[in-house]
């Protein structure tokens, strides 16, 4: 039986237009499973009907005791403020997504979806602007349970990238972005290859390894340039994905559109960004090249490590706050402060399962190959060689896809970071930060 979680009673049930609610005839409280209030706000008048039905009183408490545990699963109710009525601060299970209402909430909800004047705040014609937007999908969380053991950092990581993906499954388009700069590189490389061969006069065999070794400068001169500009395209890309991902937990409409706006809008600072990554690669590995040392070989990964963390916690500030890298680097490190520890930790956790699922794809990547192509050998040669062209291809696909999902997972890692950091900034009160809602669930 489900209980109340303000009063432990037994909750109600009746059937509303077709939507059966629970609630409580003590404190008036009502309980929606996951979707049912969005069915409830299609027809607006109901919720005064649904209030009305659960008056508080009715039947008084045997045994009050809040236990704030959800009715079906029992698991802690967390404060969120819901996407379609921001102002009305309601309570929400993280496993089963059921919401609570106390009493009287449901008249504000009803209040809050009257026709109100177009906020003036965000001027029409701009929709890239979001800075001084508050997150409405988010949870209060007043106390962050401190982390116990490296343990809790992978599960707290495993967490968030369960919620990345059921972010990815809610609203496919926020990969987009990512995907398309998949494919964009692997067409430029491409179109590198064809220009190669072109310029050789189409040879083939010997002749074309013969045109290679005379022409091994250009070739690496048109590889450093494919380099290059392959990276710099990725970071207008991973700008135009923090974009989509700060418009959707902000309440905007998510519109490819507006990303690449976005990210155009600030490509002198992805610009920058994606220079400096490329010095310190080249330099890391140009030193590693040079030593033999073990130590120099750490030190260069380290260094590179934290070159991708920094840049991540900066794209969202370049791109939120429409500041170029200087100014984007000295408002990291103001807002970022006091966050340290929770970074580094999530870090960990988040990046373990990341590697985690990279390791899994090249496995069955690897499988494919390995075993697709002699299997088919068996019939014939001509099979055993469709079967290697089908296995490395597919094997390149898993890879690629997977290697997406890490780059989403991460981007949306660092944007809720920054979220979480500026919401910290601005609240006079714990009480009042609002934790973006993949976080939330691995802070929780």
């Amino acid at each position: 039986m489900r209980r109340c979680p303000r009063c432990d009673e037994l909750l109600w049930q009746r059937t509303f237009d077709g939507v059966s609610l629970e609630g409580c005839k003590s404190c008036g409280g009502t309980w929606f499973d996951a979707r049912e209030l969005d069915q409830v706000l299609q027809k607006p008048d109901l919720l005064a009907v649904v209030e009305n039905a659960f008056r508080p009183g009715e039947q008084p408490p045997m045994r009050p005791r809040a236990t704030n545990l959800c009715p079906v699963c029992r698991k802690p109710l967390i404060a969120f403020r819901y996407p379609k009525i921001p102002t009305v601060i309601l309570e929400s299970c993280p496993k089963c997504h059921g919401v609570w209402a106390d009493e009287g909430k449901l008249s504000e909800i009803h209040k809050a979806l009257q026709p109100q004047p177009q906020p003036q705040s965000v001027p029409a014609e701009d929709q890239t602007v979001t800075k001084d937007l508050p997150i409405v999908r988010g949870y209060h969380l007043p106390e962050i349970r401190p982390t116990n053991g490296i343990l809790d950092q992978l599960f707290r990581g495993l967490a968030f990238v369960q919620s990345a993906f059921t972010l990815l499954f809610e609203n496919p388009r926020l990969i987009v972005p990512i995907l398309l700069n998949f494919a964009l590189g692997l067409g430029l490389f491409v179109l590198v290859g064809l220009g190669v061969w072109a310029i050789s006069g189409f040879a083939t065999g010997n002749a074309l390894g013969n045109w290679l070794e005379r022409n091994f400068a250009l070739v690496i001169i048109l590889l450093v340039l494919w380099y290059i500009a392959t990276v710099v395209i990725s970071y207008l890309f991973m700008g135009a994905t923090v974009s989509m991902i700060d418009a959707y937990l902000k309440g905007r409409p998510i519109d490819i559109s507006v990303a690449f706006r976005d990210a155009l809008k600030n490509a002198e600072g992805l610009l920058s960004l994606a220079l400096i990554n490329i010095a310190i690669g080249w330099l890391t590995s140009l030193a590693e090249s040079r030593s033999r040392d073990s130590v120099t070989g750490a030190i260069g990964s380290l260094i590179r490590t934290l070159a991708e963390v920094a840049t991540y916690l900066t794209l969202p500030i370049i791109i939120v706050e429409d500041l170029s890298l200087i100014p984007a680097i000295k408002r990291g490190i103001e807002i970022y402060r006091r966050h340290l520890l929770p970074i580094a930790v999530g870090e960990v956790g988040v990046r373990f399962v990341s590697n985690i699922l990279m390791s899994v794809a090249i496995f069955f990547g690897a499988g494919i190959v390995f075993f697709v192509s002699p299997i088919l050998g068996i019939l014939s040669a001509w099979f055993a060689v469709f079967g290697l062209i089908f296995g490395i291809s597919a094997a390149a696909l898993l890879v690629a896809i997977v290697f997406a999902i890490n780059a989403f997972i991460m981007t949306a890692y660092h944007t809720c970071l920054y979220l979480w950091a500026v919401e910290y900034e601005r609240a006079t009160t714990p009480e009042q930060v609002v934790v973006p809602a993949p976080l939330a669930v691995a802070l929780a």
